[in-house]
């Protein structure tokens, strides 16, 4: 979902993903304001289920440091997580933004600062996950992650098997036998196929390195271009590239991940599209008035005041942001989730479908239950 929810939803969801067989959570907060996972990690705890703490990755700067995501940032960061009851942490580095020397520094310095295993998940995007990971195995990380060589690269990880063989040998030989590997992906690859309509085919090259100009995940970007061009104005995406980064100091510097990147990008596109006489935030979306409100949690620097205030004037919970958890003000729904769908849900978990999602929840439950006919394009073959 793209927003806070209802402790009694989360209590709920987890429950239920606990009893559908998840084994490891890995847990993240978009602005790593780890308040907003307590809840979950109570009933993960209680399920005796191994909750993995994840930090997102970020940066200010085109390599780790400044005055922000910097190595105490992330270590402060992690002894949190530890003291939380984490069994492991993760950095997760959704845009594939680490360098290789600084995973090599980062991954040393929560080593030395934490006794549970550490975790470094990284995406090729930029093309330098596979020498991210490499320096990361170098430093002692505990566990990577990659993918089957032909679903890795791009947007996805660094495959499995140049590191398997990279490693035979050596003290970090993983033993993993390659012959299985490149088995697996034979199989694996003739299901490529029914997939391909969704793959971009729009460059020849396999990395994008403006990522590491503007920072923008592969989804917020995609995102972006589909909303332009829906707009008929794509010949203003590179005003949007520039309102990325000034609209995100604005915002308090928050890490560009679900759902924050597509808050940031979603007003960048209005503030380039449409600054008026008045300036610019002439159009505020709904999700940055809460975020200004604090509905999203605590953000790593202060929202600019004006920006703040501009986006808050008539808001409808008040002007004044919260400082407290964000849960906190956030009524009860489960209630009106299961009176909402008592004449459709036949369990917890279709409950739970509308209580995330209660547009699109509500119509594939209609669906599900034959009650509408879905789109021609949406129906299994």
């Amino acid at each position: 979902g793209y927003q806070n929810y209802a402790d009694d939803v989360v209590e709920a969801f987890t429950q239920r993903a606990c009893d559908n067989g998840i084994d490891i959570f890995r847990v993240f907060d978009a602005l790593n304001d780890f308040r907003n996972f307590q809840t979950a990690v109570k009933i993960i705890k209680k399920n005796k289920k191994h909750f993995q703490g994840t930090i997102c990755y970020s940066l200010t700067e085109q390599r780790m440091g400044g005055d922000i995501y910097n190595i105490d940032y992330y270590v402060k960061k992690a002894k949190q997580l530890e003291e939380m009851g984490a069994d492991s942490v993760c950095v997760k580095d959704m845009a594939g933004l680490i360098a290789p020397y600084d995973a090599y520094e980062l991954v040393k310095a929560l080593k030395a600062a934490v006794k549970v295993p550490v975790h470094l998940h990284t995406h090729f995007t930029s093309g330098m996950g596979d020498l991210s990971l490499f320096k990361a195995i170098e430093a002692g990380v505990d566990i990577i992650d990659t993918c089957v060589g032909p679903y890795a690269y791009r947007t996805s990880h660094p495959g499995v098997e140049p590191l398997v063989i990279s490693l035979l040998g050596t003290n970090r030989d993983t033993g993993m036998d390659i012959k299985l590997l490149n088995k697996i992906g034979k199989e694996m690859e003739k299901d490529i196929p029914k997939y391909e309509q969704f793959a971009d085919n729009t460059k020849f090259s396999i990395i994008d390195t403006d990522v590491i100009i503007h920072q923008t995940p592969g989804g917020m970007l995609s995102n972006l271009v589909n909303q332009l061009r829906q707009m008929d104005a794509l010949d203003k995406l590179e005003d949007v590239f520039a309102e990325i980064p000034k609209v995100r100091k604005e915002l308090g510097q928050i890490p560009l991940v679900t759902p924050t990147s597509q808050i940031v990008g979603i007003q960048a596109v209005n503030n380039a599209l449409f600054d008026t006489k008045d300036g610019e935030y002439a159009r505020i979306t709904e999700q940055v008035k809460d975020l200004c409100y604090g509905l999203y949690g605590k953000t790593p620097m202060p929202i600019d005041p004006d920006v703040q205030a501009k986006a808050l004037k008539g808001y409808q919970r008040g002007t004044t942001p919260i400082t407290c958890r964000a849960a906190d003000v956030i009524e009860p729904e489960m209630e009106q989730a299961r009176e909402a769908t008592k004449d459709l849900a036949k369990d917890i978990g279709d409950v739970l479908t509308y209580a995330i999602y209660p547009q699109t929840g509500m119509r594939f439950l209609r669906w599900k239950y034959g009650l509408e006919e879905p789109p021609r394009e949406v129906r299994p073959k």
